[in-house]
């Protein structure tokens, strides 16, 4: 893999929503094997998505030493706990890098605000995305549903998606 030589990140505004879209839909077959099937349009998203997701998330879009547009990270503060909602990107550019960049920046972002932990939530069957969580240090908090949804008095119960683990990487 041949490192960028400049990666930039920056806050989406509404318009942009468009493009993180296109970045989960890009890999939404992937899911739809392996996630229950009211799950789904967390992975296949529209314009309904699009509108609810940006008024709950702050959204950062990760652009190459191209200009390309390559993925998306969205991150929420939750008392000491960054919960990281979506890390994409455009099924054209795994494999570069970029993931991880964004995950750097998500560490950064959350050691700024004096948080103790970033989390996030994947499915077991998910292998790429279990590879690369714990490749950079994300280890399994909980599998068991009444766990995650116990968990911080009930904090993952919006975002709570059947069948997957809760992950946390300690800053």
């Amino acid at each position: 893999m041949k490192p960028a030589k400049t990666f930039t990140i920056q806050r989406a505004n509404f318009e942009d929503m468009k493009k993180i879209a296109r970045f989960i839909n890009s890999s939404a077959e992937w899911y739809r094997p392996i996630v229950d099937p009211k799950d789904m349009p967390e992975h296949c998203v529209d314009q309904k998505w699009m509108k609810k997701n940006y008024e709950m998330r702050d959204f950062y879009i990760g652009t190459d030493d191209k200009k390309n547009d390559v993925g998306t990270i969205s991150m929420q503060y939750f008392g000491k706990q960054t919960y990281l909602g979506y890390i994409y990107l455009d099924a054209s550019h795994v494999g570069k890098g970029h993931g991880k960049r964004l995950m750097d920046f998500a560490k950064f972002m959350s050691e700024k605000k004096g948080q103790d932990s970033m989390i996030l939530i994947a499915h077991p069957d998910a292998k790429w995305a279990i590879k690369a969580y714990e490749k950079y240090g994300f280890t399994k908090k909980f599998e068991k549903k009444k766990d995650i949804l116990q968990y911080k008095d009930g904090l993952m119960k919006p975002y709570y998606e059947e069948g997957f683990h809760l992950y946390e990487y300690k800053l």
